[in-house]
């Protein structure tokens, strides 16, 4: 995708300088600026094609470690703010991140919100809306 980039990057330029030599309009650069513009759309879907080919099929998601780091992740504290305060979520997404802990685990230790209550706040999937289709 960064070579596309930079070849794109070139097409543009080059028809920025031939928009701007076109005179008393008779667009005498208009075939430039055509092949150029079909040059780089050509480029596009190629590298399109490349990244959907090498990079994007055959990826599998590893549900584990999703799990894992969205169970780690701190920006869920937010969904703790309106019920428990702005100062305490954020004490515990410290006492998460310092002490290496998920932050169930700090919310637990903290003894301001017990463990059912925390499942019904910080639900990932409630957060994010319906998300992707098929995740």
């Amino acid at each position: 995708m960064r070579q596309w980039y930079g070849l794109h990057r070139g097409d543009w330029r080059s028809n920025t300088v031939a928009g701007s030599q076109s005179n008393f309009e008779l667009d005498a650069m208009r075939p430039i600026v055509i092949d150029y513009f079909l040059h780089s759309a050509r480029i596009l879907g190629d590298a399109c094609e490349k990244l959907r080919r090498f990079s994007v099929d055959g990826a599998r998601l590893n549900r584990k470690r999703v799990d894992e780091t969205v169970g780690r992740s701190l920006m869920l504290a937010t969904a703790l703010s309106p019920v428990i305060g702005y100062d305490k979520a954020s004490a515990i997404a410290h006492k998460a991140n310092d002490g290496d802990l998920t932050l169930k685990e700090a919310a637990l230790d903290s003894g301001w919100i017990d463990e059912k209550r925390f499942a019904e706040i910080v639900d990932p999937q409630k957060m994010v809306g319906r998300g992707l289709a098929g995740s």
